[in-house]
């Protein structure tokens, strides 16, 4: 929300924070009303430390009023704080707000490339413009100048977010030109911002499983977003499955197992052959053969179940 945030405060549109409360009860104005108090926080225990909080909670529960409790807990009011709040934005923001700024009586989706190319050469620190300016050489077909632009236009606000924006635009060009290695980066800096774009989410997993990529720090956090965005992906909660059977939580490992048995996958055998693993690493090994049986009920002749299963009849140490 920092990139819309920053996008309010040049039109001097974000809330007041005597209006603040009363925004939670406004559809249009709620979800940034969460983000700004968010920010609010962050500025009173930066102010006043997490004690200050702490009390001016506590003011809160004794049924004081917002301006009672500032001026009884924190000695302060609504128009101090908001001075405050105010120097903290800009602090924060600040940068960003100069570059989302586009020159005046510039209309840059109807701008053709060459006064693009003049607008990006006098604006260097204006991300619409490097925006446009690279979305406009894209469709021209002058890939590489593209991706300077697109670059530029990250450097400068690289919070933004949406298929236009320019890691997903450098993404795209990066696959065009078969660099699967600048592919994952700029998808994996796209999602640092764009917390929700689960397509973008499913994309980057493959491309990691496409490079053979096995290190579960890269890829324990794509399956997690997925997983956190679609609960019902039987993929990913395989994943995680095995990246936890890898490090011994066999816990985790056979709950996601559960639930990926519970989400009726393509190929149920694997799921109860997963699962019996953990079982039988965990110790568990009546629950293991019960699972592998089940294995092979679906697939006799599953090799893996099958090996499992001549392990799970052989004498008990």
């Amino acid at each position: 929300m920092d990139f819309t945030f920053a996008s309010l405060l040049n039109r001097g549109e974000t809330i007041k924070l005597k209006d603040l409360n009363a925004a939670f009860q406004d559809p249009k104005l709620i979800g940034i009303a969460y983000y700004q108090a968010s920010l609010v926080v962050d500025h009173l225990v930066a102010t006043f430390g997490q004690g200050g909080l702490n009390k001016l909670l506590r003011a809160y529960g004794r049924g004081l009023d917002t301006p009672t409790a500032l001026k009884e807990v924190l000695n302060t009011d609504f128009d101090e704080l908001q001075a405050g709040f105010d120097q903290y934005t800009e602090r924060t923001f600040g940068s960003l707000q100069k570059s989302l700024i586009v020159p005046k009586d510039v209309q840059l989706a109807k701008a053709p490339l060459q006064d693009l190319r003049t607008l990006a050469n006098d604006n260097p620190r204006s991300y619409p413009v490097q925006l446009a300016y690279g979305l406009a050489l894209r469709k021209a077909g002058s890939a590489d100048e593209a991706m300077q632009a697109f670059e530029r236009a990250a450097a400068l606000a690289p919070s933004a977010t949406g298929d236009d924006s320019p890691h997903a635009q450098m993404a795209e060009l990066a696959l065009e030109k078969k660099d699967r290695t600048r592919a994952i980066a700029e998808l994996t800096a796209f999602l640092n911002a764009d917390f929700e774009n689960i397509n973008a989410a499913h994309h980057l997993a493959s491309l990691l499983k496409e490079a053979g990529v096995t290190d579960p720090a890269r890829l324990r956090p794509v399956y997690e977003r997925i997983v956190a965005l679609d609960p019902f992906d039987a993929e990913s909660r395989a994943a995680l499955g095995r990246m936890a059977l890898q490090r011994n939580d066999l816990d985790v490992a056979a709950r996601e197992f559960r639930t990926v048995i519970a989400l009726k996958p393509i190929d149920p055998a694997v799921a109860h052959t997963d699962l019996a693993e953990s079982y039988l690493k965990a110790g568990k090994r009546d629950e293991a053969k019960r699972q592998t049986l089940a294995a092979l009920e679906i697939a006799p002749t599953y090799e893996r179940a099958q090996d499992l299963l001549l392990k799970l009849s052989e004498a008990r140490p």
